[in-house]
């Protein structure tokens, strides 16, 4: 295994183990707020996920990305617990106020107050998966094939989804820009 801190893990140290998830906490919660409001259920999840991963700690041998690892199982969990408990439907995370980068979006280009409002109007136009897309691509950093089996789709139609959805958002910005 190439990553220390899963070798640490499996050999029980719980300092290790400790620091992923305080490392991996707010990122995953912040992820989970892309699905549902219920905090409950996301910190649920989390807590499953992490719980889980001492648990399995002897197999954790295979695993070559934490990132993936933790993103793709943390997914699984909570929206196997969102359909469980029939609270929120996934299109529900368009509707949402996020708490969303815009410099991760527009990559880490400055800019000024106006434009990051227009930028969050803009943002909202788009689906709940170009979100997600977006949000895993840019914010969290995760290469194109992570977010492609995260998504449960083809690295292609990954590339696709993170272009058109740039694509939306420069529009949108360009219209909101000659109305203002």
């Amino acid at each position: 295994m190439d990553n220390p801190v899963f070798q640490h893990i499996m050999n029980g140290d719980i300092d290790a183990y400790s620091g992923l998830y305080k490392e991996y906490y707010k990122r995953l919660y912040n992820y989970g707020r892309k699905f549902t409001s219920n905090s409950h259920l996301i910190e649920d999840s989390i807590q499953e996920v992490f719980l889980d991963l001492w648990n399995r700690r002897n197999k954790l041998s295979h695993v070559a990305s934490p990132n993936f690892y933790l993103y793709s199982s943390f997914r699984y969990v909570l929206i196997k617990k969102i359909r469980q408990h029939d609270k929120m439907v996934l299109n529900e995370a368009a509707e949402e106020e996020y708490e969303f980068s815009s410099e991760h979006v527009i990559m880490g280009r400055e800019l000024d107050e106006e434009l990051q409002a227009k930028l969050r109007k803009a943002v909202k136009t788009l689906t709940g998966r170009q979100l997600e897309a977006i949000f895993l691509r840019y914010y969290e950093g995760l290469s194109y094939k992570e977010v492609a089996s995260i998504l449960n789709i083809s690295v292609k139609a990954t590339y696709k989804i993170v272009a058109r959805s740039l694509l939306a958002l420069k529009e949108q910005v360009m219209i909101l820009l000659l109305f203002f």
